[in-house]
């Protein structure tokens, strides 16, 4: 499969983005969270946009954006002054190809550029993520953020390169 990282634009193909969100949303965190909460879940609930100057994307030589990463200054005020890697989706039919890692290394090249220190955040149960993360250079902290979701409370376990 051929595809290349570029950052977005202010007029990339949000629509587009919201369905890498909403399909790895789905496909990842079917045995993580209440299905009754998967189930309540649209594309439109995504915001995209709002992150485009910090966001990377994947996308196929016909132009399909098969995925997306999120980033920039800590939104946690006990992480001020840090980078944070918000957010990775790669739509299930192109993990495992390498998508991830791509726009990971790229996205922490950015943050490295601005911040000293860099976290994120991981399902404390997503053994899966945390492996990624861990191939990656990030660490557990053994530290826990812990938030409530409109479907229940989320634990989250903080990492840091």
């Amino acid at each position: 499969m051929t595809y290349h990282i570029e950052p977005a634009r202010a007029d990339s193909d949000f629509a587009s983005i919201r369905k890498v969100y909403y399909e790895t949303w789905l496909s990842a965190y079917r045995d993580l969270i209440p299905e009754a909460a998967l189930k309540q879940l649209t594309p439109a609930i995504w915001r995209p946009e709002r992150h485009w100057r910090n966001m990377l994307l994947a996308v196929t030589a016909a132009g399909e954006i098969i995925g997306a990463c999120t980033y920039g200054p800590a939104r946690n005020a006990a992480y001020a002054g840090w980078g944070e890697l918000y957010s990775l989706y790669v739509r299930p039919a192109y993990q495992h190809d390498g998508v991830g890692h791509q726009l990971i290394t790229r996205a922490l090249q950015q943050l490295r550029a601005d911040f000293l220190q860099i976290y994120l955040l991981v399902l404390a149960n997503n053994d899966t993520a945390q492996q990624f993360y861990r191939q990656h250079g990030f660490r557990d902290t053994g530290r826990q953020y812990v938030d409530q979701a409109p479907f229940g409370t989320l634990h989250e376990r903080i990492f840091i390169t």
